[in-house]
């Protein structure tokens, strides 16, 4: 049994500079908060109210864009039919450099090479206007997406004259793109990360944003939540799932929708691990479902809370009149009965009378930077070896240099000298209020039951009997609002494991073998982390 460990956190607060007064000239305004610190860590920052967004006034304007980000793929004559490249058989170099460039499929295991393009996947962006205050919301078809990456995107959206406040970007966490994380290359030895792949996500993304910010019209909100609990499973114990599928729709002056957001936690893994097709999985059919419904509405999906293990394995698919499953995981049949059934489930809701019309929603964004300890040593190995391509710091706060990262051991890691950078944010747009979190939470952390307490349980067993449960996420957002979650959310930090429920050695709580999670977790101080950050930023 282990001892919980405080983690050494560093808030990253850059306060803008205030410009000196001379004789009777009214004072100069002040600096905006710059994107990144001197040492490239985001920024803290509050909407409106900070230098630069003072104020949020007046109609509220919004946009929608979708750019691909599907990768050059470069197909082969599989002749001994093995789904890999050998050599001597023939392939179509399409960057004419004379070597057969694989993408690799990321989310289940190495060397899932793609042999074809079922669908294309995207980078598609929602943006919001009201007055002082710009922000960016984009959501990537990829497994996960780093917080340097991140960052690239709002810096390239600043030189690129966009002037948003603050950028989301999550990755929908699909199973079946390039790997944008270097966990599944050809082998356990050999990183995925393409950094040539990575820079064309971020021009896209900002094309994207580009577009979408072009065609902003005067929007008014339209929001409404659905369930569809038949679409959606929980794969580890305590069983416990945020069910609520949550529509945003912004519609014209006409009354016409021209852009609709979906949030849902459920895991893009329905072709399963044997497919070899690039494509979107189910978000691909929710989407064109949506758009199907509302020609000339561009439809952006983000993914809610992922751990416990919210998934497609283990539902009924496609079920007849008496019950029995007709669409296996692992096919496409499968993908499209949770997509089009999640998108007619938001349909549905939002045509319904439960949908909630805001006619002059105000728009706020928080967003909190912050340093976290990992405390997984395989993670550790993963970032010293370069497989895993992740820029950290010191605990001060300075940015560990190349020169300093090839001497750095595991240790300094798992002790707390050498910490990761990421971030949260609270994004508010009339009655609905949006919480994102680094990583794949665990539901238990994000809900809380009906008149206030937590799901989250002391199983015997667990690595940290005296843990006390962290507080849910939901009951720092404003009371009365529509509470949704975003995973993945400016970073890809894994799994986020209540304390009281991490369960990493022996003897094992609720399965006697242990249950999937913590291999692909930062670690057991994660999650006091970020529930605590959330409280901080929410502190008045």
């Amino acid at each position: 049994m282990r001892s919980l460990a405080a983690p050494l956190v560093l808030g990253t607060l850059l306060l803008p500079a205030l410009a000196g007064c001379g004789g009777d000239e009214p004072p100069a305004p002040a600096a905006p908060v710059p994107i990144v610190d001197d040492q490239g860590k985001a920024t803290t920052l509050t909407c409106p109210g900070a230098a630069g967004c003072e104020k949020a006034e007046g109609d509220l304007f919004a946009g929608a864009a979708a750019k691909p980000i599907t990768p050059t793929l470069e197909t082969w004559q599989d002749t001994n039919g093995n789904s890999l490249w050998d050599v001597g058989e023939a392939f179509d170099d399409k960057n004419g450099n004379g070597q057969w460039d694989g993408v690799w499929l990321a989310g289940f295991s190495n060397g899932r090479a793609a042999t074809a393009v079922h669908d294309e996947v995207w980078a598609r962006a929602l943006v919001l206007e009201q007055g002082d205050v710009s922000v960016g919301m984009v959501a990537l078809d990829c497994v996960g997406y780093f917080h340097q990456d991140v960052l690239a995107i709002r810096l390239a959206a600043q030189a690129a004259g966009l002037d948003f406040d603050h950028v989301l970007v999550s990755s929908t966490h699909v199973h079946e793109s390039k790997d944008t994380m270097g966990l599944w290359g050809e082998d356990l030895t050999d990183t995925g990360y393409d950094p040539a792949y990575t820079d064309y996500i971020v021009k896209q993304a900002v094309e994207a944003l580009k577009e979408a910010k072009a065609g902003q019209k005067k929007a008014k909100l339209k929001a409404a939540q659905a369930q569809r609990p038949e679409l959606v499973n929980d794969t580890r114990l305590p069983f416990v799932i945020d069910q609520n599928i949550t529509s945003l729709q912004f519609v014209d002056d006409a009354g016409a929708p021209f852009a609709t957001a979906v949030f849902w936690g459920n895991h893009p893994e329905a072709l399963g691990s044997k497919n070899t097709l690039l494509t979107s999985d189910y978000p691909h059919y929710l989407r064109e479902t949506i758009e199907a419904k509302w020609p000339g509405t561009t439809a952006v999906f983000f993914n809610g809370p992922l751990g416990g293990l919210t998934t497609t394995i283990g539902i009924v698919g496609c079920p007849d009149a008496q019950g029995q499953e007709t669409c296996k995981q692992g096919t496409w049949e499968r993908a499209e009965y949770v997509g089009k059934g999640a998108a007619e489930a938001a349909i549905a809701s939002l045509e319904g009378a439960g949908a909630k019309v805001d006619e002059a929603p105000a728009l706020g964004v928080r967003r909190r930077s912050f340093l976290l300890q990992a405390t997984n040593a395989t993670l550790a190995v993963g970032v010293l070896t370069g497989l895993v391509p992740r820029t950290v710091y010191w605990a001060d706060g300075l940015r560990v240099s190349d020169e300093e990262k090839a001497g750095l051991l595991v240790s300094q890691i798992l002790g707390g000298d050498v910490m990761i950078a990421t971030e949260v944010n609270g994004i508010h747009v009339g009655p609905v209020a949006i919480a994102t979190v680094p990583g794949e939470l665990y539901t238990e952390l994000w809900l809380q039951k009906p008149g206030g307490g937590t799901y989250i349980e002391k199983p015997d067993g667990g690595d940290f009997p005296d843990a006390q449960p962290e507080t849910p996420i939901q009951s720092f957002l404003p009371e009365g609002s529509i509470k949704v979650m975003v995973n993945n959310a400016n970073d890809a930090l894994g799994y986020m494991i209540p304390t009281p429920q991490f369960d990493e050695s022996e003897p094992h709580a609720y399965e006697p073998d242990g249950q999937y999670g913590e291999e692909n977790s930062t670690g057991y101080l994660t999650a006091p982390l970020v529930t605590g950050e959330f409280e901080r930023m929410y502190q008045k």
